[in-house]
Formats: structure tokens, C-alpha cells, sequence
């Protein structure tokens, strides 16, 4: 019989299994993933400051996956395409027929020296549940030490991952300030946005109000201040130091570190695919190979700049590719893929949000405030619904 091999259980992954078992292929389906949980990575932020516990975001994958799959845990060392096998650290060599590749994002703290290790990452949920334990240790520790410090927060990112994080860290501040004794009034957040205000790329008018949100809050810009290197405790912009003893790293993501010693031909750890998402060949040809998620690069045919990772482009990746394989498998050809952007949505805090709708024609509808929560409900729901 032959093998569907998914790797990754993100949403692009999960969806792609979904997908596949719907069409009761005449192969087996293969899930491999490094850890025996999927979580929604759109909610780490409310993780990470102690809002939500992790049993709310995750759900464990064997209670879940259709029972007819074949789950995995381990975790991908390496591909070798042209013998098409995937390498596992415990299990070895796993040979597959098809493989769809979703491994993923990693962190981007090796591009900065000092940064791993000095940082909070907010990639996984592991990383997530780090950030909210060394925030409530350094709160506690204020107590014996009174260093400001240790109540002094700083956000190195301009994305949507930062801005997403600092809007729910100041909604939790006076809790946590109450729950560990430390005077509120004291307690800072600093961002260090790279560009000349956070999400510069978003629509103008939506970036000014959530600047003017996150400030009369309490928030302080530190614009066009990329971090050059990071020590405990501190943070370098050029020749200028910042001391903070808990230092948030959500500047984007890499490709998964398997990209780069399996012979891709990537971009930053992103994986260049072609318009059917099937692999540019780096190092031969891997005509039954396909790479979706956060670990692909998808150019977008009007401007060639690749899109940004999100959860939407990764679900209607999955479609693609899940329907490219079984055509495949059939004697057919490929479709290409096309993505259709439905907005962008961000939420800031529980109760307040911005969203930048987007229409067939291409057309943008802006919102903001309370309104947009019921947005980001239904944005969520749909995200569980796609992969379960």
C-alpha cells in the first residue's frame, strides 16, 4: 500500500489530514509530529500572560486524528528526497510515496547574537508556558530584590505576534500586579519595532489607532531600533543598552531547521515552492513532494513578495495540496494555487480588536474596537472546525 506521509500538525497539517481521510485514498496516511499535541498558535499570546490555561488551546492528536491515521511522534531530523524517506531521531528512516511537508516556523533568536537563551520566544507552546513562568517568577522575586528591573517588560517585534502579546499583557497587568504585590504604577512595557511603528505594512489608519491604544496604556515605541545583540537582562540597539529582566523575542519566524540540511532551495528557512506548492528542486527532482504552512514560501503573483505566514493561507494551502497529491495518485495533473485573502483580523486583548476585511473585488472594509471580538470568535471556531 502506499504512504501519505503529513509532517507537522499545525493547522496546515491537520488540515491536509482532514482532507486526505475525507477522500479514503487507497494508501496509508502518515501523521508525523514532534510533540503528541496540537496547539492554536494564534492564542500563545493569551498563554503567555496567564490569561488562558494550555488545555484551552491544545488538544492531544491520537484522541483526536481519525483513527484510521497513522500518528507518529517524533520528531524530523532530515528528508532525503531522492530515496523519499524522512529521517526521525528515534525511529530512523520512514519511507513515504507522497509527502506533504508542514513542519512549520522556528524561532528567529540565532539570527541575533546573545538572543537564545536571553529571550522569550513565542513560537510553541512550550514557549508560551516559559514566558508566563518567568514572569510571575520575576514578579515575585521584585520583592526581595526591588530591582525595576524586574518590573520592567520589553517586546523586541513590530508584528502582529508582538502587538498581540502587548495588548493582553496590559489587560492581565493590574492582576498580576495585585496577585504578586508589586506596585501596577511602576510596571512597564517597552517595544522595539525595527520599522517606524509596528505593523507598518498594515493599513495606515487601523496602525495609528493601535499605536494610540497600546500608548494610552502605557506602552513605550521605541521605533526604527532594531535589537543588534542581547545579554541577560539586556538589550543592545546600536551603541545604546535597555535593561529589562524579562525580554519578549516576537520578530517573526524562520522555516523549520530541517529545511536547510535537507537541500531545499529556501529563503530564510522557507521553502520556495512552486504555483501548485510543489518544491523548486535544489538538488534533483521531488516531484512527489509538497510544502505548505509556515515552513513555505508562497511569492504573490501581483508583487513577487512572499505572502505572510497565517493559519487562512496555510488551511487553503492544505486544500491544494492535499488535492494535488490525490491527483497525482490518480494518473492527473496539478492545480495551481490561488490564495484568497479574507483580511486580516487582530485581536487586542479580550475585549477590543482591529480588523481589515477584504472583499472578491479587493475591496477593504477597516473596523475596530469591541465589535471586532465577535470576529475573532468566529475566526477561532472556524480555525478548530478546520482542523477536526
Amino acid at each position: 500500500m502506499r504512504r501519505i506521509m503529513v509532517l507537522g500538525a499545525g493547522y496546515a497539517g491537520l488540515h491536509a489530514v482532514k482532507q486526505l481521510v475525507a477522500q479514503n485514498p487507497n494508501a496509508e496516511i502518515m501523521l508525523v509530529n514532534r510533540d503528541p499535541y496540537h496547539y492554536d498558535t494564534a492564542r500563545l499570546h493569551e498563554v503567555a500572560v496567564g490569561r488562558t490555561d494550555p488545555s484551552e488551546i491544545s488538544f492531544n492528536l491520537r484522541e483526536t486524528v481519525n483513527p484510521g491515521v497513522t500518528v507518529v511522534i517524533d520528531e524530523v531530523t532530515r528528508i532525503d528526497h531522492d530515496i523519499r524517506a524522512v529521517e526521525l531521531r528515534r525511529n530512523g528512516l520512514v519511507f513515504y510515496d507522497y509527502l506533504i511537508n508542514a513542519l512549520g516556523g522556528a524561532s528567529s533568536t540565532p539570527d541575533v547574537p546573545g538572543a537564545t537563551g536571553n529571550v522569550l520566544p513565542l513560537i510553541t507552546l512550550n514557549d508560551a508556558m516559559s514566558a508566563r513562568s518567568h514572569i510571575e517568577r520575576v514578579l515575585t522575586d521584585y520583592h526581595l530584590s526591588q530591582n525595576p528591573y524586574d518590573l520592567r517588560i520589553a517586546v523586541c517585534g513590530d508584528g502582529f505576534s508582538a502587538v498581540a502579546f502587548m495588548a493582553a499583557l496590559l489587560y492581565q497587568l493590574p492582576g498580576l500586579a495585585k496577585q504578586f504585590g508589586v506596585p501596577a504604577e511602576r510596571m512597564e512595557v517597552h517595544c522595539f519595532a525595527s520599522n517606524p511603528k509596528p505593523l507598518y505594512r498594515f493599513d495606515p489608519k487601523l496602525t495609528e489607532w493601535i499605536m494610540e491604544y497600546l500608548g494610552s496604556r502605557g506602552v513605550v515605541f521605541h521605533a526604527n531600533s532594531r535589537v543588534t545583540h542581547v545579554e541577560p537582562g539586556a538589550v543592545f540597539v546600536g551603541n545604546q543598552t535597555f535593561h529589562a529582566n524579562t525580554i519578549v523575542w516576537a520578530t517573526g519566524i524562520r522555516g523549520s531547521q530541517v529545511v536547510p540540511v535537507s537541500g531545499y532551495a529556501q529563503k530564510f528557512s522557507r521553502v520556495i515552492v512552486r504555483d501548485d506548492l510543489s518544491v523548486v528542486e535544489a538538488d534533483g527532482g521531488w516531484p512527489r513532494e509538497f510544502v505548505i504552512g509556515d515552513v513555505s514560501a508562497v511569492p504573490n503573483p501581483q508583487n513577487g513578495r512572499v505572502y505572510p505566514a497565517s493559519a487562512q493561507l496555510a488551511i487553503q494551502q492544505a486544500d491544494c495540496a492535499a488535492a494535488n497529491v490525490l491527483s497525482l495518485m490518480q494518473g492527473g495533473r496539478t492545480f495551481r494555487f490561488v490564495f484568497r485573502p479574507y483580511g486580516t483580523i487582530l485581536p487586542l486583548g479580550p475585549h477590543s480588536g482591529v480588523a481589515q476585511l477584504e472583499d472578491s473585488r479587493g475591496n477593504y472594509t477597516r473596523l475596530k474596537g469591541a465589535k471586532v471580538r465577535l470576529l475573532i470568535n468566529r475566526m477561532n471556531k472556524y480555525f478548530r472546525d478546520s482542523i477536526v
